[in-house]
């Protein structure tokens, strides 16, 4: 497990050198799993965003708070171009999955659409069995910002619970699997509430809010942890 704001301060290698941080990760809103890594390229490739898909992630170098990809820079540099203020679209994201060879994660049922791990690549038997079925398996998503969705307020069925700070994903899939809660009306600065993902009944995205299936009681009754290094180990 793994804290989305710690992926944030990791740098990012390409094959052949350093290409930046992750300014951003963006997930979807079906199967909330981590679709992309914005990376900040600023230091040499100006006004561009840069998406990368875990599919590329090669290690997740915690010792030395880097991530590799196995990519290099010219195949970045040559990538479909994509301004800072322009929204992902399907289309664009078909330009970028269509450019590097990334699964299709919106067809089959899988995490990953017809695979259920980013680093597992379909047999190449299954190629046309696996193209027949996008027609009928395509499901219907958008893409989330982790980065704007930290603030959301967090409701139980009779009440606010507090706002969302931090998230929890694990390594193997890239999928999110809990929110890390502070309760300001209750709890000091210091303390903090775990939510899965599993338990969102409804999120009203242009409210910022997230619905839990559960009462107020019920989520008081959670763990209390002190401190964000405490959270890890127990989970």
């Amino acid at each position: 497990m793994f804290f989305t704001s710690d992926l944030k301060a990791y740098n990012i290698h390409a094959s052949d050198g350093e290409m930046g941080k992750v300014k951003d990760l963006y997930f979807d809103d079906q199967k909330w799993t981590i679709r992309y890594a914005v990376i900040d390229t600023r230091k040499w490739l100006l006004g561009r965003r840069v998406l990368i898909s875990p599919t590329s992630f090669r290690t997740l170098n915690e010792r030395e708070e880097l991530v590799e990809v196995e990519l290099d820079k010219d195949t970045i540099r040559n990538s479909p171009t994509i301004p800072e203020e322009h929204a992902i679209t399907k289309d664009v994201e078909n330009s970028l999955i269509s450019y590097y060879g990334w699964a299709r994660y919106w067809t089959g049922n899988m995490i990953w659409g017809n695979i259920d791990e980013p680093f597992t690549s379909p047999r190449s038997n299954e190629q046309s069995e696996i193209q027949e079925q996008r027609l009928h398996d395509m499901q219907a998503y958008d893409l989330r910002s982790e980065d704007e969705t930290l603030g959301y307020k967090v409701h139980a069925n009779d009440g606010k619970i507090g706002t969302v700070i931090d998230m929890v994903f694990d390594t193997e899939y890239w999928k999110l699997r809990y929110m890390v809660v502070q309760d300001s009306d209750t709890y000091t600065e210091e303390a903090y509430l775990i939510y899965p993902i599993d338990k969102i009944e409804t999120v009203d995205w242009f409210e910022e809010d997230i619905y839990l299936n559960e009462t107020l009681a019920e989520a008081k009754t959670n763990a209390v942890y002190k401190s964000k290094a405490t959270i890890l180990p127990n989970l």
